[in-house]
């Protein structure tokens, strides 16, 4: 079977997660998370405990996060070791599998690979609101607060590493609004794409 990788980037509060959970479901491949920062953290820290650990719904934990792992608010505090490792780590499984991939400058990291597709998805921000409310039992208020941390500090991080906006269309092959097309129908169109992209034989049997 070809070895591809699709890479999802995302504005907080759209259920990125689920799409790609979802997609890599229905590929039959695996979806890479959060688990690309500890696999990044165990290569760069040594024994450091896995930034997973750290809820990110939690706003006085979350502001402890390694900043230099992409969690931080200004480039001051990133740190080019750990960008080193996540490149590393991305760039090393997307040699070995095909999998799906969340967030983490992947579609930067994996750049010069020939079989990548870069989805991004979005949505208004009331979507934004109501669903991270409904997700973390949050107020409207602290939702949005939650979301303009959140997006601010990925967006900081996505330009320190690779010099563009997060949400640039340029190196995306597929942006899709989630409001208008929900879970279900950003996962169809991510799978339609992939099966475009890379021919009927990725399907797993």
């Amino acid at each position: 079977m070809k070895r591809f990788v699709i890479t999802i980037g995302r504005e907080f509060g759209c259920n990125a997660r689920e799409i790609g959970r979802q997609v890599a479901a229905k590929l039959g491949v695996k979806f890479y998370d959060k688990e690309l920062v500890d696999l990044a953290a165990e290569r760069a820290r040594g024994s450091e405990e896995p930034l997973s650990k750290i809820p990110e719904q939690h706003p006085v934990i979350y502001d402890n996060f390694f900043t230099e792992f992409g969690y931080g608010a200004t480039k001051e505090f990133y740190s080019a070791k750990a960008v080193e490792a996540q490149a590393y780590v991305i760039r090393k499984i997307a040699n070995t599998e095909s999998c799906v991939m969340l967030g983490r400058c992947s579609d930067y990291f994996l750049q010069e690979f020939g079989t990548t597709m870069n989805a991004f998805v979005y949505a208004p921000l009331p979507y934004r609101v109501q669903h991270i409310s409904e997700a973390y039992n949050l107020s409207p208020d602290e939702a949005l607060k939650m979301i303009k941390k959140i997006d601010k500090c990925r967006h900081n991080y996505y330009k320190y590493v690779t010099g563009h906006d997060r949400g640039d269309r340029h190196g995306r092959n597929l942006m899709i609004d989630v409001d208008m097309f929900g879970v279900d129908g950003a996962v169809n169109l991510i799978y339609s794409a992939a099966i475009e992209r890379f021919g009927k034989e990725i399907i797993s049997m």
